[in-house]
């Protein structure tokens, strides 16, 4: 399944003519799975998060440049002043044809502390929340798709657009979220809802996605909402101002140093 990220960045417009007797639950996490994307992208976000306490808004820039084997990927957080600077910088790999995938390489900048932090792609931290989100770093990473199991549950209508109904099951059961299902459109296979359970089996947090359009005939997922049915928190990413296949994303703001630098604009 791709990244979070990669859901905001791009999605082709693909037209699916074969029923759902036809494709597994693997199939159609596959057509998701492989859905084109361009070589850059370039857009700025809005993170809504909100808890008990209230509110708080934070704005983001974010780039990506494919370089075939590895989609390196940048995020900066430009207000609020007390988290402004913060950086997090991943490499993600591509699966190979034997199904293998090197797992990514994460580095979170914290300017306050004027440090370099390797995140680590598996495990207690990768599933902690990603700068007081309800979304985890793991989420904001790739996943390859043969760490899971899939099965085709049916279809169900997602705000009006018809979807296959898959489970997700991990391969390896300690994970925090061991089991999702994910609604994909069929007319388009991409992603309009996700359901994650936790070890009890327990709905832990929905993710809704919406305000998908076509920007230079990539398909763009422009607002995502996770919701924390548990703890009654959620947090809303939503995309302005997208790109695709700018010339000017140089490779040089792909690097911890210019995290540090203050360069990435």
């Amino acid at each position: 399944m791709k990244k979070i990220l990669s859901l905001i960045f791009t999605f082709a417009f693909v037209v699916a003519a074969i029923s759902a007797q036809n494709l597994s639950g693997y199939d159609i996490v596959k057509k998701n799975d492989d859905l084109p994307s361009p070589k850059t992208s370039a857009s700025t976000a809005t993170l809504t998060i909100h808890t008990k306490k209230g509110d708080r808004l934070r704005e983001v820039i974010m780039k990506t440049k494919d370089y075939g084997d590895v989609k390196k990927e940048v995020i900066v957080f430009i207000t609020p002043k007390d988290v402004a600077g913060v950086g997090y910088l991943m490499f993600n790999y591509e699966e190979k044809e034997d199904g293998s995938k090197k797992d990514s390489d994460n580095w979170l900048y914290m300017p306050a502390m004027k440090k370099v932090r390797r995140i680590a792609s598996s495990g207690t931290e990768s599933e902690g929340n990603f700068m007081g989100t309800d979304f985890t770093y793991q989420d904001m990473g790739d996943r390859s798709i043969n760490k899971d199991v899939y099965t085709l549950l049916g279809e169900e209508a997602v705000d009006g657009v018809d979807c296959y109904k898959v489970e997700c099951v991990s391969k390896t059961k300690t994970e925090k979220n061991p089991r999702r299902i994910v609604y994909i459109a069929k007319k388009d296979f991409v992603l309009r809802k996700a359901e994650y359970f936790d070890r009890q089996n327990q709905l832990h947090r929905i993710l809704t996605t919406s305000g998908i359009k076509e920007i230079d005939g990539y398909m763009a997922t422009t607002f995502m909402k996770m919701e924390n049915v548990q703890s009654g928190t959620w947090s809303v990413i939503e995309i302005k101002n997208i790109v695709y296949n700018s010339t000017d994303i140089d490779d040089s703001l792909f690097t911890v140093a210019s995290l540090e630098k203050g360069r990435i604009r």
